[in-house]
């Protein structure tokens, strides 16, 4: 069967298995076909290309075209794909060719982030697909399974993929599984629950069980029976083969489950603002779980103060049997450098060290994580080049190297890096970064020296596939209009959530329209209204820009009962308000959301992950 593991970062599947971060183990493509014997690989330029193809007879010219737009997909070089395969007449094909055409012409489109088409396409040809053989017919029902996830109809595409899953080869059923999976623990809570109130059969099955197991406030021992009843319910459905490890694992997160924590967060001192509101999250979470699930005795501690060692010491004798804090980076380093510790500890800071002790865990708002994933969705829209502007200092410079470093690792390449301070030099900067003065003063030189009348209108620099941008809203509201300015309004530009105040103000944040960015689920709408509900009722004045903070002790109060899980069984994943939550070496890692100015407000994009990145991401479509 055709259908195989797609690299091509475009053809996108909603992910996370429960944190899934399974790669498909085959790296071959569902548009590769093994080359005709003595048919020459396809040409570097598509101009030469289409020369070739020209003095070809019929047949041998549409197979070859097929092929060497196959070769352009695996290259990632999508638009070439397309254009060559724009180039056939599919009327003029016999049955095989024209599938073919069809399979690499809805690839071609995704590789541009152009869904729609792609849906369009099989519209149109739905008469010959269904003439099909069932295998290739399961093949086209992915690719628009595909297409309808890219533009954010992860049900729609839950649908295609269970019901193309019968016709699928063994291999391919695995793979199918794990992005069914995926889907499904992204469908916002509403949706799902709206989807098995509508749906019957494996479809139901599937949804009924994601349901049961991404519950992040449900008991964890009313989760294993829930388990177990549906595995007698649904004896012969694809997934009960995975539900043995969710029951072991849940059962072993029960048995490890604390009854009392310790809360180590600084009241006095410089972080105590920070404290104040962590704790107001911890609280809420608390007050929330108590009428679901056996909750713990919670005993706060002042961190505030130099002697960590001598507060932790305190909690443990009094009975500690978890420990959450401390904040401050140099007291959780200073407690990890202990060894062996008495207790389960989960940090609220990530610290610089090779080896920390086995139970001892990180967590925290790391903006380094959020340039990551931006590296991995640009690498996932098929972008290879990217600049990079960040403001001065110690702390811009090490979440652009977070990111660089990350880009670099995917094969990416930074063509300019540039740092700004804040001010009327912000205008300076970007347009040195753009290369707009070196442009406008070749086409002078150029005209200077020939009879040529040379086009002058200055431009940016086009090595660029997106720019990588850290700014606060008062910073980008600077750059932005800047880049506009200088000949680059359509280059795409990617921020972290710093560049979000976290509350809408469309007047201001004009001037930012058109950035795409990530943020937490809580600042962007997370579609939990109860817990909105509760958290407006208990703290009604908000937390102003405390208010991620907040939503971070929602989550540290949640992982003290489920952090067991995520260390033990590595597919597992707590959806948080902070972000989708999976662990990594002792280290709990966040995938945010992605959102988008536009008209001057923050709008969250489809939910969307390439099924070859080790970590899911956002779509970041253009607006």
């Amino acid at each position: 069967m055709e259908f195989r593991k797609a690299h091509l970062a475009a053809i996108v599947v909603a992910a996370v298995i429960a944190g899934c971060s399974t790669t498909p183990s085959s790296p071959t493509r569902p548009y590769e076909q093994p080359a005709a014997r003595g048919m020459e690989a396809a040409p570097a330029s598509l101009s030469a290309a289409r020369s070739k193809l020209s003095m070809m007879d019929d047949s041998q010219r549409i197979d070859t075209a097929l092929q060497w737009a196959s070769e352009y997909l695996s290259a990632e070089r999508a638009e070439d794909a397309g254009q060559l395969l724009n180039d056939l007449n599919p009327q003029s094909m016999n049955n095989e060719q024209r599938y073919r055409w069809i399979l690499l012409s809805g690839h071609a489109y995704l590789g541009q982030q152009q869904a729609d088409d792609a849906l369009a396409l099989l519209d149109r040809f739905q008469n010959d697909i269904l003439q099909y053989p069932a295998n290739q017919q399961a093949t086209l029902d992915l690719l628009r399974a595909d297409a309808l996830a890219m533009n954010g109809d992860l049900l729609g595409s839950l649908q295609q993929r269970v019901a193309a899953h019968p016709l699928l080869d063994q291999d391919d059923q695995r793979y199918n599984h794990d992005m069914i999976w995926q889907l499904l623990m992204q469908l916002p809570n509403t949706e799902l629950a709206d989807a098995i109130d509508t749906s019957s059969g494996d479809l139901l099955g599937w949804l009924s069980l994601a349901q049961l197991y991404r519950d992040p406030i449900a008991d964890l021992d009313a989760q294993v029976n829930r388990l177990n009843q549906w595995s007698a319910q649904w004896r012969t459905h694809p997934a009960v083969e995975d539900v043995p490890a969710m029951m072991d694992a849940l059962e072993e997160a029960a048995s490890h489950r604390p009854s009392q924590v310790a809360v180590l967060l600084p009241t006095t001192g410089t972080l105590q603002n920070a404290g104040k509101a962590l704790q107001e999250g911890i609280m809420t979470a608390y007050h929330q779980h108590k009428t679901n699930s056996r909750t713990p005795t919670l005993r706060f501690y002042d961190s505030g103060g130099d002697d960590i060692l001598t507060v932790y010491q305190q909690a443990i004798s009094d009975g500690a049997d978890f420990v959450l804090g401390p904040l401050a980076k140099d007291k959780a380093a200073t407690i990890a450098g202990q060894g062996t510790l008495p207790v389960t500890t989960l940090a609220l800071n990530y610290i610089e060290a090779e080896s920390v002790p086995d139970n001892f865990f990180q967590f925290g708002l790391a903006p380094e994580d959020e340039a990551r994933q931006i590296a991995r969705q640009g690498a996932r829209e098929g972008a290879s080049q990217a600049g990079i502007l960040y403001p001065e200092g110690e702390w811009g410079a090490r979440v652009a190297q977070a990111f660089a470093d990350q880009w670099q690792s995917l094969g990416g390449t930074v063509t300019v890096t540039r740092t700004y301070q804040e001010g009327p030099s912000i205008g300076d900067t970007v347009k040195e970064l753009l290369l707009v003065a070196q442009s406008q003063q070749r086409g002078k030189d150029v005209s200077r020296f020939t009879n040529l009348k040379m086009d002058i209108q200055p431009r940016r620099r086009q090595d660029m596939g997106f720019l990588f941008l850290i700014a606060n809203p008062n910073q980008g509201r600077q750059v932005k209009p800047a880049l506009n300015f200088h000949y680059a309004k359509d280059l795409p530009v990617y921020s972290t959530a710093l560049i979000y105040s976290g509350k809408p103000n469309p007047r201001r944040d004009q001037d930012l329209n058109g950035i795409r960015f990530v943020d937490m689920p809580w600042i962007l709408g997370s579609d939990d209204t109860e817990l909105h509900r509760l958290a407006s009722e208990q703290w009604p004045e908000g937390h102003d820009r405390y208010e991620r903070l907040f939503a971070m002790g929602i989550d540290a109060y949640r992982l003290q009962g489920r952090l067991y899980l995520l260390n033990a069984l590595p597919s597992s994943e707590l959806p948080g308000v902070t972000g989708r939550l999976s662990m990594d070496d002792h280290r709990i890692i966040r995938e945010l959301n992605w959102a988008v100015f536009i008209n001057g407000e923050a709008r969250a994009l489809p939910q969307i992950t390439s099924p070859d990145m080790n970590k899911p991401s956002r779509a970041a479509a253009t607006p």
